[in-house]
């Protein structure tokens, strides 16, 4: 028996299931930094800063992968299109918790805390999603859940953004208007990361 010498690289799925929990991960951590204390805030965005940079190592291996294996489980685009795809939905959080941080803002409006188990619950999809990815033919469920969660995020924060134009506070205000944004952006990144899925079960055989 001829022994390996060198160790096998993890496969697709595997890779996408990995990045998927530090994806779930990440929104936890976002969950804690927005209902935390500003002194609280810190050590959090750190947590969350490192569970990215491990996430972003994951998917710089996907692309390593693709030059060199020819037989990736569905196109090389989409393939790529679905690691840049769960990239992005960390990127956002992050970005999101950084904002916060910045702009040094105190106890925040209920409705922030409202968005919270939205985005875990998009992440608690997602993970299972890829845990499947390799079968996304039936993950039709998965999709339509997701698109369900993102119109009920973009309710809270429309209600957000019009609660905002009564606060007498303008800069405040204005930094409460970015972080919300940045929560848009990012329920808005796992609903694209879906509809990647979704290309993926529609044409690939």
């Amino acid at each position: 028996m001829r022994l390996r010498l060198t160790p096998r690289e993890p496969s697709f799925a595997v890779l996408f299931s990995e990045v998927a929990d530090h994806v779930h991960r990440g929104a936890l951590l976002l969950a804690e930094v927005l209902a935390s204390a500003p002194e609280e805030r810190e050590d959090l965005v750190h947590a969350l800063q490192e569970v990215e940079r491990v996430a972003d190592e994951r998917v710089h291996l996907v692309s390593r992968r693709l030059t060199s294996t020819f037989s990736p489980p569905f196109a090389r685009r989409d393939v790529h299109a679905l690691a840049q795809a769960l990239d992005t939905c960390l990127d956002e959080m992050t970005s999101t918790a950084q904002a916060l941080r910045a702009h040094r803002l105190g106890v925040l409006p209920p409705t922030f805390l409202d968005v919270a188990p939205v985005l875990v619950r998009l992440a608690e999809l997602t993970r299972r999603a890829m845990a499947g990815v390799d079968a996304a033919d039936g993950l039709a469920e998965y999709w339509v859940e997701v698109n369900r969660l993102d119109n009920r995020a973009d309710a809270l924060l429309l209600q957000l953004r019009a609660d905002l134009l009564d606060d007498p506070d303008l800069r405040r205000a204005l930094r409460l208007r970015d972080v919300a944004d940045g929560l848009h952006r990012a329920t808005c990144a796992f609903e694209r990361l879906a509809h990647v899925v979704e290309v993926i079960a529609l044409v690939e055989p």
